[in-house]
């Protein structure tokens, strides 16, 4: 486990993910995303774009905590909280309420995404976020994605950035790109 390899002393909370960067070990994975994001320069340059991104990291966070509820079964796999003593995951009840949920939502995506990226031309911390997320959900329920040539346009804009291509075009990508979630999820992208 991580405190065998790791140390626990080394990292606060003693959970994945993390980055080891200067000496530094940093955990979490919004955490990590921000500090990547002031290293490289990658941060929104005012406080009304830091609290655009904020909201849009959050509201991400928000249905991808609501497709985990979909996706992972709590009467096999318990250590996710205690299942109701009644009744049983239904993957298909649960996938179209969640679909339901992103015919409300990803409009406002669509509508955010009229510039090539969260702020403009150029990519800022939360792209990563979303492109991640957004690719998870489209993988998910394409069909939700149907009349959002906005948000399908930014993923593509965001594989199609040079610096990202060859990442995207590799054998290493294609392997992890279909796992969404454990291998025990009801639905795990493969």
């Amino acid at each position: 486990g991580i405190n065998a390899e790791y140390g626990e002393d080394d990292l606060l909370f003693g959970n994945l993910p993390f980055i080891e960067d200067d000496g530094k070990k940093v955990s979490q994975s919004i955490t990590v995303l921000r500090y990547l994001g002031r290293k490289f320069n990658l941060m929104p340059a005012n406080e009304e774009d830091l609290v655009f991104c904020e909201i849009i990291e959050q509201e991400i966070y928000d249905l991808r905590n609501k497709l985990t509820e979909v996706c992972y079964d709590r009467y096999i796999q318990p250590t996710l909280g205690e299942p109701s003593q009644i009744g049983r995951h239904d993957f298909e009840f649960y996938k179209k309420r969640f679909e339901q949920r992103l015919k409300e939502r990803l409009p406002k995506f669509q509508n955010i995404l009229v510039k090539p990226f969260a702020l403009g031309d150029i990519p800022v911390y939360v792209d990563f976020l979303m492109y991640e997320y957004l690719d998870q959900l489209y993988m998910f329920s394409p069909e939700s994605f149907k009349d959002c040539e906005n948000v399908k346009n930014y993923l593509k804009r965001f594989e199609s950035l040079p610096q990202l291509k060859e990442w995207f075009a590799s054998d290493e990508y294609s392997k992890r790109a279909t796992c969404v979630n454990a291998p025990f999820a009801v639905w795990n992208g493969k």
